[in-house]
């Protein structure tokens, strides 16, 4: 059956292609060359995995994500008859499909080249520099499901009434923290967990999944200490869908999985791979009237506040595009010069005498340099100040950095914001070599990042590994009275965090 929203936006998209804006052909092309980039990204991993002396160069422009898309595009062949379904008895999706299809170029992925991924990873799949697992296992890189992202974006850019509107101007006041047990002597433990939503599904050799053994530990007080609050830092896949195509990604892949911590004690941001799907999931479903995330009031930004500490929970995704051109939201920004109603937000706590805490989906740091993005510069500019720390997703993998800035350069440049990368919640990856020197050893700014095989998959044991993948994780934060923080990251399988620091108020270099 098809939807009434999909006929609407059917009538509306032909129209539009009739008429043939310069606009629409515009933001077509420029993501037609994002796409490229990103398959040029991927050409040199693949050079990479071939013959590991070829250290791949990221190039400019583009996402090792949307590396296969202009390959699926032109080789049918290579869609499983699941997607193949999806697509043909979707209608907004096959237009997407064919639609793009006519601008992109012929793949520079060679069949030979693909041919080889597949007989040399059709048992396990091998990282990239960051820890991206290219293989063929459920949401691993070869995973033709990712192509459901691309064409729900594609629809978006030829109907942007497929978009949720942004929430209206104006929020509540900052939520005060409190400890669900009413110990005031005590301090409130937030738990974080990033790029979790990817549904409950059995893993390799019969294991539960990343998502379902991270949140019941999490949320078990015998193998995790107990929390009061328990926040997504965004991501569900492969598109956020409220309802393209079937099914319900939000509700079946989140929503519905999620451990209510009641009382408003929950909180969820926006994403790339939730505006995929227009956003309408996000707002319609995670944030719906009365639900699991009432307290967020229907916005997908929002502060919470406990003793000195501000914490500034901003959403990275909505603006992305807006901010950085037709790059499918992968670079983060909080709006623009004109759509600047969170910006504005942000700059109302300027002056704030204490320490700030920022999340978003989006990184505030490049994974392997540190180097600061355009995400954190907005943020920097509106608050006048660096935060003290920020913790995000959207890269899988969990990451604690001393400092943010660029420590490969000559000078080295640094800034006093902690950064922390914390979107190892449920993505499927291995142990990110680009993260270490030569010998091995983890990189000077790196205090900690996650790279434990994981003992619950097969032929992870052993010094010579079949299987790379490593454990998924999460964080636990006690914001202190006193200004200070303690933090913890875990790995699943184990009872003990595998990096623990108690940060005295006095340790944080002063950010005011």
């Amino acid at each position: 059956m098809v939807d009434l929203r999909e006929t609407e936006s059917l009538a509306r998209i032909h129209e539009r292609l009739a008429a043939q804006p310069e606009g629409l052909e515009s933001d077509l092309a420029e993501l037609v060359a994002f796409l490229v980039a990103s398959e040029n990204d991927t050409l040199a991993l693949i050079a990479y995995l071939r013959d590991p002396s070829v250290v791949p160069a990221s190039p400019p422009g583009g996402d090792i994500e949307g590396g296969f898309v202009i390959y699926w595009l032109h080789n049918l062949r290579k869609l499983p008859w699941e997607f193949q379904l999806i697509i043909d008895t979707n209608p907004l999706l096959l237009l997407a499909f064919e639609e793009l299809r006519k601008r992109v170029p012929p793949s520079q992925i060679t069949t030979p080249d693909y041919e080889w991924l597949e007989n040399k990873y059709k048992d396990y799949g091998a990282p990239g520099p960051d820890g991206t697992m290219y293989g063929y296992k459920k949401y691993q890189q070869l995973d033709t499901g990712w192509m459901i992202s691309a064409l729900n974006y594609v629809a978006n850019v030829l109907d942007s009434n497929l978009i949720h509107p942004f929430p209206a101007s104006g929020t509540a006041a900052p939520i005060v923290l409190t400890r669900k047990d009413g110990n005031l002597s005590q301090d409130p433990v937030l738990g974080i967990v990033g790029d979790w939503g990817t549904g409950y599904y059995t893993d390799e050799g019969g294991a539960k999944c990343p998502a379902q053994r991270v949140m019941e530990q999490i949320t078990n007080p015998a193998k995790s200490p107990p929390i009061d609050y328990l926040i997504h830092l965004g991501d569900v896949y492969y598109a956020g869908t409220d309802w393209r195509p079937l099914p319900f990604e939000e509700r079946d892949n989140f929503y519905d999985l999620w451990p209510d911590q009641k009382n408003g004690r929950n909180f969820t941001l926006n994403s790339n791979h939730e505006m995929y799907g227009g956003a309408m999931g996000y707002f319609d479903v995670a944030l719906q009237a009365k639900g699991k995330f009432a307290a967020q009031a229907g916005k997908s930004y929002f502060a919470l506040k406990y003793g000195p500490w501000l914490v500034l929970c901003l959403d990275s995704a909505y603006y992305s595009d807006a901010a950085n051109g037709r790059k499918m939201y992968m670079a983060g920004a909080i709006g623009t010069h004109v759509l600047d109603q969170q910006i504005k937000w942000v700059e109302g706590f300027r002056g704030h005498q204490g320490p700030i805490m920022v999340m978003t989906h989006h990184t505030a740091g490049d994974t392997l340099s540190g180097q600061i993005t355009g995400l954190y510069k907005q943020v920097l500019a509106a608050l006048k100040r660096p935060p003290t720390v920020w913790y995000w997703g959207h890269v899988h993998n969990g990451i604690v950095y001393d400092k943010l800035g660029d420590f490969r350069s000559k000078p080295v440049i640094t800034y006093p914001t902690k950064g922390r990368c914390c979107g190892h919640g449920a993505i499927p990856f291995g142990k990110a070599w680009g993260l270490e020197d030569k010998q091995g050893k983890q990189l000077p700014n790196i205090l900690y990042y996650a790279h434990t095989p994981d003992p619950d998959l097969p032929d992870t044991g052993g010094s010579n590994p079949l299987n790379p993948r490593v454990r998924n994780g999460y964080a636990l934060v006690t914001l202190h009275g006193d200004g200070g923080f303690t933090e913890a990251f875990y790995e699943t399988g184990t009872s003990q965090p595998l990096f623990q620091r108690k940060w005295a108020a006095a340790e944080l270099e002063d950010c005011d």
